[in-house]
């Protein structure tokens, strides 16, 4: 028995023996190690690209994969090891059965200069071999000192790419514009993308530091694959999915901050009055019970007493952050989940703030050697006592407070904060903000759901099968409660209000590609063909109540049933539906020279009924010259040139015949017009990339740009029997240059110095107008902006007063002034006034006219002459330094926070105190300047600012000090501060030069509009890395 045991044995091992040997033949194993330095690198990508195959290195950087012999068969091929931050390196290898061996060092990709895109491009491609400008900022640079959103991260770091804050209301979003503007009247959002998904909704929800990257494209040269939702360029954002780690690794980051907002400018008041006091300064009074003025009028009494409104107002609020953050991968599958939670109190008074809660996860799988899933979710929810329903009243009634009012004071009913604080014969337009916010009760509740799945399938190595199903849900419920009593500044009660309005946007975007990528020994060529669907519901319901029956009840059923104050409701949707087509195709020939195009078609519901559909192209090209001729310390040296189509789709309603209900019947507004088409865009972008001397890189674009069939809202005949008209009218040309430059200054095993300056200069100006020139604004009375043929898009017209002898003389000899040029003198503030009536209490100001009486003329330019922007990182031993620093230069603003307080003599213009008795001015001089609140020069200012909007000083903690409290060898833990609008240079008087009054186009439309202040922030900060 044992003997035949035996035998059976030597016969399975002579069987074996030949098995082994042939998997020994069928198979090519590759296998090595990846390092930086002599320290091994995990996460990082090797693979044979034209095979399809590759593995991750692991924490110890080493990889291996196999290739089948069908595929292997002795010939050569290049395997490539890649990872962020670090420059690519390329092998070449015979695949022969067995194991080969082959290790890889990396260097330090300082600059991003090997950095790969995926957006507007074909496939995956390196930034030496794009045809056009793709700005990418990487988690490194966000990190430090993580923005409130994702378009936040952007200011400073992207050329071209203007960044404002619009206003300090905790919880709102910045706008974003890429080069120049592309519509006259409407959005210059560029179209955002979250992980694939298109977004309809606003980002503020949305947290920084889940990004691992941002890519930008900024006009229709590049943005001709989105089509007709592209003109104002796209932002593609890319979310954390543990994709980067070493395979089977996890990692864990838990990161705090906490600290504080403070107001970081005040607006200075009028703290004298022109007004009669009694013995003992008690004002005056007439038998009406309004002040006595002073006989001349003049300013220069100081109040009896003072409070510190501003300092009540406003006070430091709490700023904090508390973000974890669990990532894995593993050999076939890698992961991340994150969670934050937010907490921005602003710096308004007895207001709460903001609160946010974020949540995502993100889940990639090789389900197979051909066949990957991906998948992700978020869900966000905010709430915001908001400071008031975007009409800024609060905003608008601090700045007409004088300053003897007690707003700390109680009112009759027993209710605090003040409310009756007008003091006549002073307007209606003072309030007591602490009063609103303590009494009315504003709120907004923001959440949102984003969820992905796509499935990426290889037939074969050269081609590849996608398919991808995204959904984007959010809803917004915005409520408001005016108390029954509410009392106004006057005196007067209030029947009370109370409203809801609840908005949802549903959307979901599906997507199936074909790519293709074939190779000869001379040329590569890859192909994509593509399918898009998109499907969007917009809906909202509204409910208002003008009065209530019972006080201190938030419910409708207190409101009155009175037939003169009814509950109003109101309800609207907008469905949307958009497919679209398209083929791109990219050749790289030799390494040398790529040429790229392509042609996409959409058909859109949004388009007129006879204009359903729209086609849009792109043909680029790149030469890398430093592949064809070799210069001296010259890296990298690319032209490349860009002509490329997108547009802007028209607005839901645009199309469509509109009416509105008046006395219960139907009154026409707007008449339909089955014929409008999207906004056309065509771009022509050139420019080069130079990398030199290992340490420094230069880019350089040019873009311009026509956007024709603008879509405008214009008055019609009065024989159509409707107002207006939503026509294609108009076209918009903008010429911008870019420069990027970066820098590393040193690079040593202890520090490193990394500097990038980026900066652009835009024009801009209305090409044509089907329709007569036109003012616009941003909201109710704004509309100073003046549109029109041949001139520069964001001027602003108005009055300005005579200041020059030219002037003088030229209304003298049009006959507009009396007398001689002598009779008239420039005043100690440099306006010209009669001379009989100079140091009067007559004394004027003199309006300016032309020859024809016209006193409208341009005032002012919104458009900066530059943007320049520095951004830089220190790394010493265990410091880290980073910065931002922005600088717009020129570009003036309009100032109606300014100008409409002169109304009630509330500027520190109208006080007198301290100048020489016979250089004071009456208070009619001052009001002069008001000019019944239409726009004139008095209130037009320089919008220059240099502003060091981010500083981050962060330590890392030796281990010796973190093996005390438990932390073993690989985790780490850093200390730091940071600050977000620390410091701003400026000669703008009001609260902050970055700033608007809102309305679609913040960037031309730059008017200061009593909104939230802008405000800087301090924190410290503790992240764990386990």
């Amino acid at each position: 028995m044992f003997h035949q045991m035996r035998r059976l044995v030597a016969v399975a091992a002579l069987a074996v023996i030949p098995a082994a040997g042939l998997s020994a033949q069928q198979n090519a194993t590759v296998t090595g190690r990846v390092s930086t330095n002599g320290a091994p690198l995990g996460g990082a990508q090797v693979g044979i690209v034209e095979l399809g195959v590759g593995s991750v290195t692991d924490a110890q950087g080493r990889f291996t994969f196999t290739v089948d012999p069908a595929r292997a068969g002795g010939k050569q091929v290049t395997v490539l090891a890649r990872t962020i931050g670090y420059r690519p390196v390329k092998h070449i290898i015979t695949l022969t059965a067995g194991r080969i061996e082959q290790n890889f060092s990396l260097e330090k990709d300082v600059l991003n200069l090997e950095a790969v895109v995926t957006t507007g491009v074909s496939d995956a491609t390196s930034q030496k071999k794009t045809t056009f400008s793709v700005a990418a900022v990487d988690n490194a640079q966000i990190k430090e000192a993580p923005a409130s959103s994702p378009l936040g991260a952007l200011s400073g770091r992207v050329a071209g790419a203007s960044v404002t804050a619009v206003n300090g209301e905790p919880g709102s979003a910045p706008r974003i514009r890429l080069r120049g503007p592309t519509s006259l009247t409407g959005s210059q959002d560029p179209l955002i993308i979250v992980d694939g998904t298109i977004s309809r909704i606003s980002l503020a929800d949305i947290n920084a530091q889940d990004i691992e990257r941002i890519e930008v494209i900024k006009g229709a040269a590049a943005s001709s694959l989105y089509g007709s939702d592209a003109a104002n360029g796209v932002v593609q954002i890319f979310t954390k999915r543990g994709a980067n780690l070493a395979a089977g690794s996890t990692q864990i980051t838990v990161r705090n901050e906490f600290g504080s907002n403070d107001l970081r400018k005040s607006i200075p008041n009028n703290f004298s009055h022109p007004y009669k006091v009694t013995a003992n300064g008690d004002f005056l009074r007439d038998g009406n019970g309004n002040r006595v003025q002073e006989d001349d009028r003049i300013s220069d009494n100081s109040y009896r007493e003072t409070f510190d409104q501003l300092g009540e107002v406003f006070r430091s609020g709490q700023f904090m952050t508390n973000y974890i953050s669990v990532g894995q991968r593993n050999a076939n599958s890698n992961f991340n989940a994150s969670f934050e939670n937010s907490k921005d109190q602003g710096i308004a008074n007895i207001l709460s703030g903001y609160n946010r809660q974020n949540f995502r996860l993100n889940l990639d799988m090789e389900l197979h050697p051909k066949l990957d899933f991906q998948t992700g979710a978020f869900y966000g929810q905010s709430k915001a006592d908001q400071a008031d329903d975007s009409s800024g009243d609060a905003w608008f009634g601090l700045r007409f407070l004088e300053p003897n009012i007690n707003l700390n004071g109680t009112n009759p009913d027993g209710t605090e904060y003040l409310a009756a604080i007008r003091q006549s014969p002073a307007s209606g337009n003072v309030s007591n903000p602490l009063y609103r916010w303590n009494t009315i009760k504003n709120s907004a509740d923001r959440a949102r759901f984003t969820g992905l799945i796509k499935v990426r399938y290889r037939p074969t190595n050269w081609l590849t099968a996608e398919a991808n199903s995204n959904f984007d849900r959010g809803s917004r419920t915005f409520r408001s409660f005016v108390p029954l009593g509410y009392i106004g500044s006057t005196g007067t009660v209030s029947k009370g209000s109370i409203s809801n309005n609840e908005t949802l946007t549903r959307a979901y975007n599906l997507g199936g590609t074909l790519t293709a990528t074939k190779s000869t020994s001379w040329f590569t060529n890859t192909t994509k063909l593509a399918w898009v669907y998109e499907d969007q519901m917009n809906t909202q319901t509204s409910v208002a109540a003008t009065a209530l029956t019972v006080p201190r009840v938030t419910e409708f059923s207190a409101a009155s049933r009175d037939p003169e104050n009814p509950v109003i409701p109101g309800s609207f949707s907008q469905p949307i539906r958009n497919q679209n087509f398209f083929a791109i195709t990219t050749f790289d020939i030799k390494d040398k020279y790529i040429i790229d195009g392509l042609i996409r078609q959409d058909q859109s519901s949004l388009f007129g009924n006879d204009q359903r559909s729209k086609t849009f192209k792109r043909l680029s090209g790149a030469w890398r010259v430093s592949e064809d001729i070799t210069l001296p310390g010259v890296d990298e040296f690319k032209l490349r040139a860009s002509y490329g189509e997108a547009g802007l789709r028209p607005v839901f309603d645009a199309q469509y015949e509109q009416f509105a209900i008046q006395g219960g019947s139907p009154v026409k507004i707007t008449l339909g017009n089955p014929n409008l088409r999207p906004a056309f865009s065509r771009e022509i972008e050139g420019g080069f990339n130079l990398n030199f001397l290992k340490n420094f890189s230069f880019e350089y674009s040019y873009s311009s740009k026509i956007t024709d069939d603008q879509i405008l809202n214009v008055p019609v005949s009065s024989a159509t029997g409707f107002r207006n008209q939503w026509i294609n009218a108009g076209s918009l040309e903008g010429k911008t240059h870019e420069v990027l430059l970066g820098a590393v200054l040193a690079s040593k095993k202890d520090f490193l110095w990394r500097v990038n300056v980026a900066g652009d200069r835009t024009r801009q100006k209305v090409r044509s107008l089907a329709v007569p020139p036109f003012l616009v604004g941003p909201v109710a009375n704004t509309t100073i902006f003046r549109l029109a043929p041949g001139q520069p898009f964001g001027i602003v017209y108005g009055s300005s007063w005579v200041q020059s002898a030219s002037q003088l003389e030229s209304m003298v000899a049009a006959k507009r002034l009396s007398g001689t040029a002598a009779d008239y003198v420039l005043n100690e503030e440099g306006y010209y006034v009669s001379k009989t009536a100079w140091r009067t209490i007559n004394e004027r100001p003199i309006k300016f006219l032309d020859a024809d009486g016209n006193s409208l003329r341009q005032i002012a330019d919104v458009n900066p002459d530059f943007n320049l922007n520095f951004n830089t990182q220190l790394n010493w031993k265990k410091f880290a330094v980073t910065a931002v620093v922005n600088w717009v230069q020129g570009g003036q603003i309009y100032n109606y926070t300014r100008q409409w307080p002169f109304f009630d003599q509330r500027d520190p213009a109208f006080d007198q105190r301290g100048k020489p008795e016979v250089e004071k001015k009456p208070t009619t001089y001052y009001a002069t300047f008001y000019n019944n609140f239409d726009a004139n020069s008095y209130f037009v200012e320089d919008g220059s600012y240099v502003r060091l909007r981010e500083l981050a000083v962060n330590y890392e903690i030796p281990s010796a000090i973190t093996k005390r409290f438990g932390m073993s060898d690989g985790r780490t833990a850093r200390l730091g501060v940071v600050g977000r609008n620390l410091f701003t240079s400026t000669k703008y008087s009001g609260y902050d030069p970055d700033v608007s009054g809102g309305g679609s186009n913040p960037f031309a439309y730059r008017v200061d509009y009593f909104t939230y202040p802008i405000f800087k922030t301090f924190t410290f900060m503790l992240e764990l890395g386990l």
